[in-house]
């Protein structure tokens, strides 16, 4: 009976399709020829069992898919997360292969490079301080007493520069951010100010005003508005710092003398930590605060020892190293014993012991360990330019063996040694010849600047903000061969110089207003430009234009 039903449907719809290839000729239109008919779809129809067997055994997967899922298997990776990861991967011939391999290790070198300059900059916060445990555990308890315990007080924290003084009250603040969030009796507030961004002492008043209430109106009364702000609420503590607070030194004092009272006092809301260079600036310059019992705490970092300043290059050596399986892991700490990526252990303990014996400045060991750093990239370039030798690839395999994946330091004594001839003790003219092309470029904008200022009198003109705006106007020429830099680079570049002792960058109450002092002779300079044809064309064009 299903049989017959279905014979008929089939019949009936067969009847019904010529039926519609049948043109009637009483609407005029044209009949159908026999390749319409053909090219019309054919009815569905139901496949049989048999049908349906063989249908599922002809399908077959086509080639190139079959190809892309054999490639990403071959390239599947394991996240962290736990998710499978896939790269595309590529056939590659064994010439291809080779120059990948030598084109990935250039980009590796060159990114191992870049990061090692970019941790040895003075402006990098690494991830934690080496050393200095008596002075870290001295600043955490003075915290915890005064701070925490809702206890006003003041410190007065001493050292020569580049001894860790503002680098360690940031990671002990930043250490007590969890315990000041925790607290139920009171709450924190803290203040940082450069003492050198007020014009005048007296001016750090309203810097106080504007930073504890940046909504306050300034009243004609300015000391009395600041302390009342301070004390207005009971339940609030105030942490100011006063970072050169040298700077605030007056002919009667009476600015430091105040500050200083305001948080001896006991009922106070003020926490005071100032920063200086000077150690015995409470004694010498306010000596009434001892019979007033208001002499802050005091604290004194002394210059780093040998020791201390290896064991931070170590650190910031291994900070390089990055965990594969975990990328944002916290990098390895250095373990003695273990030699340090990069440069070499005899290298770094000569930095160590040289700028040890000199100052104790660990900026200048940092700009050191970049300088180095720099020499070696400018080498490793040039080795990669010229045709290498067949070597073997460091891990490939060798008779079924695996080599071990040693590489070898790149920063040598040599490169050290010849950083620190330069820092320390050469002559100024190998001292110039020894500058890199940037360096020199700088050294001709100064002298660009030293001659127009003569030309008009005005030697006040060379400030930091009129030397940038003149070096980018010299080095914005794109049909010149000379290209200006980033103004972080710019930065980098000037510090190295005065690291050198070829110029000394003044302090002043704006970043733009420090005057910058030369302390080489101006034909120095000249001779050094001369010797260097690109740099003597550019000069003379650049000197042409302004008419001198």
């Amino acid at each position: 009976m299903l049989q017959r039903t279905r014979s008929s449907t089939r019949l009936s719809t067969s009847n019904d399709n010529k039926q519609q290839l049948r043109s009637p000729t009483r609407s005029g239109t044209k009949r159908r020829s026999t390749e319409d008919s053909e090219n019309l779809p054919s009815p569905p129809s139901t496949p049989t069992r048999r049908q349906k067997i063989n249908n599922t055994t002809k399908v077959e997967t086509p080639q190139n898919v079959r190809n892309i899922t054999k490639e990403l298997q071959m390239a599947q990776l394991q996240s962290p997360n736990g998710r499978n990861v896939y790269l595309k991967s590529k056939g590659l011939s064994n010439n291809d292969n080779n120059s990948n391999k030598s084109n990935t290790k250039n980009k590796q070198e060159e990114t191992l490079y870049q990061k090692a300059k970019a941790v040895f900059r003075r402006t990098a916060i690494p991830s934690r301080l080496i050393g200095r445990g008596d002075e870290r555990e001295q600043m955490l308890a003075f915290w915890k007493e005064h701070v925490l315990a809702n206890k006003p007080g003041c410190l007065y924290i001493s050292g020569m520069p580049g001894t860790g003084k503002t680098a360690m009250l940031t990671e002990v603040i930043r250490r007590m951010e969890d315990d000041i969030m925790a607290l139920r009796s009171h709450r924190v507030s803290t203040v940082v100010v450069n003492c050198m961004s007020v014009k005048e002492p007296k001016q750090i008043y309203q810097k106080l005003i504007e930073e504890l209430s940046p909504a306050a109106s300034i009243q004609q009364d300015v000391v009395k508005q600041a302390e009342e702000l301070i004390n207005a609420n009971k339940n609030k503590l105030y942490v100011v710092i006063l970072d050169e607070i040298d700077s605030l030194i007056t002919r009667d004092q009476d600015v430091l003398y105040k500050i200083f009272e305001w948080a001896s006092l006991p009922t106070s809301r003020l926490v005071l930590i100032g920063i200086a260079n000077a150690l015995d600036l409470t004694d010498r310059i306010l000596p009434r605060l001892r019979a007033k019992n208001c002499e802050p705490q005091l604290m004194n970092f002394n210059p780093y020892q040998v020791s201390e300043i290896t064991s931070i290059i170590r650190d910031r050596l291994f900070s390089l190293i990055e965990d594969p399986q975990d990328p944002f892991a916290p990098p390895p700490k250095a373990v003695d014993g273990i030699p340090a990526p990069l440069i070499q252990a005899n290298a770094i303990e000569l930095c160590a012991r040289k700028v040890a014996a000199s100052m104790g400045d660990l900026r200048t060991a940092l700009d050191v360990c970049r300088q180095a750093i720099e020499l070696a990239e400018m080498e490793q370039k040039k080795k990669s330019a010229a045709p290498a030798p067949a070597t073997t690839v460091l891990g490939e395999q060798r008779n079924g063996a695996t080599l071990p994946a040693v590489q070898e330091p790149k920063v040598t004594v040599v490169h050290v040694m010849k950083v620190l001839n330069v820092v320390f003790g050469s002559s100024t003219t190998q001292k110039l010849k020894q500058l890199n092309l940037q360096q020199k470029i700088v050294l001709g904008v100064i002298l660009v600047m030293l001659r127009t200022c003569k030309k008009g009198s005005k030697k006040d003109q060379l400030v930091l903000g009129k030397f940038r705006e003149q070096y980018s106007a010299l080095c914005s020429d794109t049909a010149s061969a000379i290209s200006a830099v980033s103004r972080t680079e710019l930065n980098d570049l000037l510090t190295l110089l005065e690291t050198s002792s070829i110029i000394t960058l003044g302090k002043s109450k704006e970043d733009r207003t420090r005057k910058i002092q030369l302390n080489v002779q101006e034909n120095e300079i000249a001779q050094m430009i001369n010797d260097m044809p690109i740099l003597k064309s550019w000069m003379d064009e650049n000197l042409q234009k302004l008419g001198y």
